[in-house]
């Protein structure tokens, strides 16, 4: 994130931004705002896949052939939902994540400072580009990961081996975080702004609002960064979702067989 929203013309290495995150209090500087993540990743991802279990049998023509593009529409939607009901602990984790040290104690914390300095609607900076970009996302990596899982079924002539399962997830939501990149880079700045800033004197003061909207972040970011700028973060963003996002389809996959669901379903 910090990548993300760093919006010089020369954005942060991965080098610089592990000095920063380091220079700002030790290696707890790299888990900020990952309570907030988990806490929000496992009913959004159970909300998602449920859904789209029920979204597909209805927009599916014939339920033993479900073609991608049907696929692709109910892993959008379905993604779409799940994220825009849980959409304010997405911009909270954003906050614990960017603000400096010490300017929320947790959670709560930050939830209440959110709303009583800036209101509610806070909370939902950054929900348009996240509809539209979780549409593409979602869609393809349910899509892509359902048509690996039944290529490799077909190749191996029942249930694949499981580090066969944790590839196909990483490939499918590798494909989908680059389809839809910019549209999460919009939304994290937009979430970021009036992040807090920490005065000569130690005292913390609200940051400035920088951006109008989504059309306001992708005009500034490629009038001042060029196109490049879009994809600031890219890398570390993969480094991180990939091996979750296999690890989460396997999990997945293991307790549909575990609860005696089909896994062709």
């Amino acid at each position: 994130m910090l990548l993300q929203t760093h919006d010089g013309a020369k954005g942060l290495s991965l080098r610089q931004g592990w000095q920063k995150m380091m220079a700002e209090g030790s290696i707890k500087s790299f888990f900020k705002g990952n309570g907030a993540n988990v806490v929000k990743i496992a009913p959004e991802t159970a909300l998602k896949l449920t859904l789209n279990d029920a979204i597909r049998s209805l927009v599916a023509q014939d339920p033993d052939h479900v073609r991608v593009r049907e696929r692709m529409a109910s892993g959008g939607i379905a993604g779409a939902i799940a994220q825009g009901l849980l959409y304010p602990l997405d911009t909270i984790r954003t906050r614990l994540a960017v603000s400096p040290p010490g300017t929320y104690a947790g959670i709560l914390h930050a939830a209440y400072r959110i709303r009583r300095d800036e209101g509610v609607h806070a909370f939902y900076r950054g929900l348009m580009p996240s509809m539209i970009g979780i549409l593409p996302f979602a869609g393809v990596d349910i899509a892509l990961f359902e048509v690996f899982k039944d290529r490799l079924y077909e190749q191996y002539d029942g249930p694949p081996p499981h580090m066969a399962i944790v590839a196909a997830g990483m490939l499918s939501s590798s494909i989908a975080q680059v389809v839809s990149y910019p549209l999460a880079l919009i939304r994290t700045r937009l979430q970021a702004q009036a992040v807090h800033q920490r005065r000569p004197d130690g005292s913390l003061v609200l940051g400035e609002i920088k951006y109008r909207g989504m059309m306001d972040v992708f005009r500034k970011t490629v009038q001042h960064e060029g196109v490049r700028g879009l994809y600031k973060g890219l890398l570390p963003n993969l480094l991180k979702l990939a091996p979750a996002a296999g690890i989460g389809w396997f999990v997945f996959e293991e307790t549909k067989l575990a609860l005696g669901v089909d896994p062709r379903s």
